[in-house]
């Protein structure tokens, strides 16, 4: 069963499709054409692996351990969405009764959490790709203005083809921008930037998508809106906080 990329406004969510049943109007596009459904505020609900894992991230009663397990699963589902995307070198492979093709893991690829909520669902994904360089960079966000501060970098020598930039939560897109602009100021195209977070909403997501191509973007969930802190709403609250229980 394959993994396909969906919409929602101009969202990049997950779905998997279920075999043998006539795909409905919604999700009658072509391959790689993504879709919104205006009935739906979040198609990812429709996934029950994805639901589970973001019901107990969403509810505030979840203790540290649990929202930490949770989170550990949801990140190795999104890692493998997200490298779907990058795709992998071809592999001639001699099994023992014949010859069969096989995919190596994607290559060139660096690695860049954003300080500090990244770093919850960064072991996800350099346990897929143990040898790609991993760039830590520090934004903070202003609480009065909500405006991005780079406060830390430190890049690898020479900079990977393509680079994922990790964050759990897209909320205005400041910070994913912030760090954008940094890779592409160090010599990353931005077609080759993807990003990877668990919860957005359609404000930052735009924001990033005037930087990067819309389809680099995956998260598990789209959220409709932020408040007046710039916090998602609903969301789950301070993702860093409840993972390392601070």
């Amino acid at each position: 069963m394959s993994a396909t990329a969906l919409r929602l406004d101009g969202v990049v969510s997950l779905q998997t499709p279920i075999p043998n049943i006539p795909p409905t109007p919604h999700f009658a596009n072509p391959p790689n054409v993504v879709s919104y459904n205006p009935m739906r505020e979040n198609p990812m609900q429709d996934n029950p692996i994805y639901a589970h894992h973001l019901s107990t991230l969403r509810d505030e009663r979840s203790p540290t351990a649990a929202f930490r397990r949770a989170s550990d699963r949801l990140a190795r589902l999104l890692c493998a969405e997200t490298l779907a995307k990058l795709g992998g070198d071809a592999l001639a492979l001699r099994t023992p009764l014949g010859s069969a093709p096989g995919i190596a893991m994607p290559r060139d690829v660096l690695l860049a959490p954003i300080l500090r909520a990244a770093i919850a669902i960064l072991p996800a994904f350099t346990d897929m790709l143990p040898d790609a360089p991993v760039a830590i960079i520090g934004v903070e966000r202003d609480e009065a203005t909500a405006l991005p501060s780079l406060y830390y970098k430190k890049l690898p020598p020479e900079l990977p083809a393509r680079a994922v930039v990790l964050d759990p939560m897209l909320a205005t897109g400041g910070s994913a921008c912030a760090v954008v602009d940094l890779l592409t100021q160090a010599g990353c195209a931005p077609e080759n930037i993807y990003f990877s977070g668990v919860i957005g909403c359609p404000e930052g997501i735009d924001r990033l998508a005037a930087a990067i191509p819309r389809a680099n973007i995956t998260l598990a969930a789209v959220d409709p809106t932020l408040d007046a802190r710039k916090f998602i709403v609903p969301g789950l609250g301070d993702y860093g906080d409840r993972y390392f229980g601070t």
